[in-house]
């Protein structure tokens, strides 16, 4: 499916993404971004489509993501909270092209600081099962 034509012609557009990317990082050394566009979704809710509805799901989850990865930019995701229901959200430290020292640097400074393994979601305690 990414071969032929489809496949030159990303890779052509591949070095002017690149700079595209790269030129936005002369005033910023990091930029914070969500990792997902929605809440985590259901176990199972991507269980009965098939392949090409799959990413079309994950791709309208993580908008911001995708493009990143495709492009092979650094980035590290670290934990941003909690939804009102409890569920986990993050959010993406990205940086310009080899910068994982100073991402994975930074990661761990929030980590020391905000302190994630101390927070937790709240606890949902499940209905006891009734026998009829």
């Amino acid at each position: 499916l990414l071969g032929g034509s489809a496949l030159r012609a990303a890779r052509r557009a591949e070095a002017a993404l690149h700079r595209r990317i790269g030129a936005f990082f002369g005033p910023y050394d990091v930029v914070l971004a969500p990792t997902t566009a929605m809440p985590p979704p259901r176990i199972g809710a991507f269980g009965a489509l098939g392949g090409m509805a799959t990413d079309r799901a994950v791709i309208a989850a993580c908008p911001y993501a995708w493009p990143w990865n495709v492009l092979g930019w650094p980035g590290v995701n670290v934990p941003a909270g909690f939804t009102g229901s409890g569920l986990p959200v993050g959010a993406q430290l990205l940086g310009p092209a080899d910068s994982e020292p100073l991402l994975v640097s930074l990661a761990a400074q929030l980590e020391a600081e905000l302190r994630w393994h101390e927070r937790w979601p709240p606890r949902h305690r499940a209905e006891p099962a009734t026998t009829g």
